[in-house]
């Protein structure tokens, strides 16, 4: 473990470095969106959550002269938060009925927390609230019969900020995704730890292999590892193998960089919805400059990939000039893509997002306003949900179908 994250019996709390403080920003700005969606009808007066968070260790942390809240607390203030904000205005009260988990292998972690959470007015019999000593591999079949058999949809989000990449087996995620339909995972992951300590050997153990990872990668790796783009390549090699074997349909991977380790480190959502991964990517917009991408912003696919040779940036920042750019990309690679995915001239825009939501940095909001400009441009037509044709400009919906245009345009019709 990490000396600079250790709580001990003195009180004192370990200092917050700046790659911890952008998880915890993420995590409270993505929780944030999480209610604000998931609570949309005025009608509803009840959510049944679970929030759980794998690593807490001691829910504090020093930030200067001041204390900074850790992931526990994070998770508590967002439901509290969420709570005020979402009663305003409300003639029906809305009732947050969330149910928080927290577990870490550290006795003296746990001791720290409980001593933050009455602190701060918790309490410790609180049937909320359930602080557990241990793995949380050994501890998830627990959690997940409590989750399955409380909550029918098994709405939960599992915050697991491991230190490094060997805490979190593959199983355990696929054992998440298996049982629970609105289950969500954020997943911190060494990507660069994992790579630098590959050894010949590493190919013949379970570790990891559940990753992915065999003697061919292994060759790869070291082939490539002093390339220009060498190391991008193969930690997009890496992510791939870890979508494939998570068991989650969506996967969206950020890069975060610790000044400390002078490592990347990847941040991945992981879900089973196309909307809870465009919740998770407008945050990071939101959040800008503070996480990275690798490669382009538009359309892309994990694995191997020339395009990040060929560029002399593969790092793909939340900007608005990235932005600009992204737009510029998607009106390129967008109408091929429709093309190719359209069954009898058309194709639903549910599915055309559920196609490319692994594939591109941009939110919904994004393609729907290039997919605007291509009807615009007679590019291709749009119906509505009732199955009357939209003008063209007006807004795009999810609900909506895409249609070949029935007089392709003089300057692409080639692309159709």
């Amino acid at each position: 473990m990490a000396t600079n994250f250790i709580w001990g019996p003195d009180g004192n709390l370990p200092r917050i470095e700046e790659h911890t403080k952008r998880k915890l920003d993420v995590l409270k700005n993505y929780l944030d969106v999480y209610f604000d969606t998931v609570v949309r009808n005025p009608a509803q007066d009840r959510l049944n959550i679970t929030l759980v968070d794998g690593f807490s260790g001691g829910g504090a942390y020093s930030d200067g002269n001041e204390t900074r809240a850790g992931s526990p607390l994070v998770l508590l203030n967002a439901v509290e938060e969420a709570t005020v904000r979402l009663n305003e205005g409300r003639a029906k009260p809305l009732e947050i009925n969330a149910r928080f988990i927290f577990v870490d292998d550290e006795r003296e972690h746990v001791a720290a927390l409980k001593r933050e959470l009455r602190g701060r007015g918790y309490k410790e019999n609180d049937p909320q609230i359930s602080v557990l000593e241990g793995k949380f591999v050994e501890h998830l079949p627990t959690i997940m019969a409590e989750i399955t058999q409380t909550q029918r949809k098994g709405r939960s989000i599992f915050f697991l900020d491991q230190f490094g990449y060997s805490d979190v087996p593959m199983s355990a995620i696929q054992t998440i995704f298996t049982a629970l339909d609105r289950a969500e995972v954020v997943l911190n992951f060494a990507i660069d730890s994992l790579l630098n300590y590959l050894q010949d050997a590493s190919a013949e153990l379970p570790l990891y292999q559940q990753f992915g990872i065999d003697s061919r990668f292994i060759a790869d790796w070291r082939q490539r590892k002093d390339e220009h783009m060498g190391r991008a390549l193969t930690q997009r090699a890496l992510m791939a193998h870890i979508h494939a074997k998570s068991g989650a349909k969506f996967f969206t991977p950020f890069m975060l960089w610790s000044r400390t380790d002078n490592r990347w480190m990847m941040l991945a959502h992981l879900s089973q919805h196309q909307a809870a991964r465009d919740k998770m990517l407008s945050v990071h917009w939101q959040e800008q400059n503070s996480f990275t991408h690798i490669g382009s912003g538009s359309l892309f696919s994990l694995g191997y990939d020339t395009r990040l040779i060929e560029s002399c940036d593969s790092l793909f920042n939340f900007s608005e000039i990235d932005r600009t750019k992204l737009s510029t990309e998607l009106v390129n690679a967008l109408p091929a893509e429709v093309h190719q995915m359209m069954e009898n001239g058309q194709l639903d825009v549910a599915r055309l997002l559920d196609e490319i939501g692994n594939r591109t940095a941009g939110t919904n909001d994004d393609i729907f306003q290039v997919l605007s400009e291509l009807a615009q441009a007679r590019e291709l037509e749009v119906l509505s949900a009732n199955g009357t044709p939209k003008r063209a400009g007006t807004r795009i919906s999810i609900k909506d179908r895409l249609i070949r245009p029935s007089q392709p345009t003089l300057f692409f019709p080639s692309r159709w």
